[in-house]
């Protein structure tokens, strides 16, 4: 019996032990709070200064219409910046009403001429005064 054991079994095999699962996580973060920590220090230590990296940007002005351009331009007067929005509303309404009394006007003027030629007045002038209404006795 011990040989049928002996044949069919196979070696034991070395088992590793196992990783716990937080220990990937772990050691990678340690790896990026070491290499965070290295950047901080080396700029902490103006490499910049010590090393010359080569020729810079020149710093140059930005695209577009500068305030000094503008200021040449229209000069330096204070104008009214029109941006408030109620204001504008405001003015638009007035212009409105404005407009709407203006053809109200024509309206009634028309209106009035109208009339004119329905009823024309008498061109004589009156002799003196209105006569007396008659009163009733009594």
């Amino acid at each position: 019996m011990q040989m049928a054991k002996a044949g069919t079994s196979a070696p034991p095999a070395t088992a590793s032990p196992k990783r716990p699962i937080w220990a990937g996580p772990l050691v990678t973060g340690f790896c990026f709070a070491l290499a965070y920590g290295a950047t901080q220090r080396l700029l902490g230590l103006n490499v910049g200064e010590l090393i010359r990296f080569g020729n810079g940007f020149d710093v140059q002005v930005f695209p577009g219409t500068s305030l000094d351009s503008l200021r040449l331009r229209f000069g330096e007067a204070e104008a009214e910046i029109r941006a408030d929005l109620e204001l504008q509303e405001l003015q638009r309404q007035q212009r409105e009403q404005a407009k709407r009394q203006a053809e109200e006007a024509k309206r009634l003027e028309a209106e009035l001429r109208q009339a004119d030629q329905l009823e024309p007045l008498p061109e004589q002038p009156l002799d003196g005064p209105p006569a007396a209404p008659a009163l009733p006795d009594g």
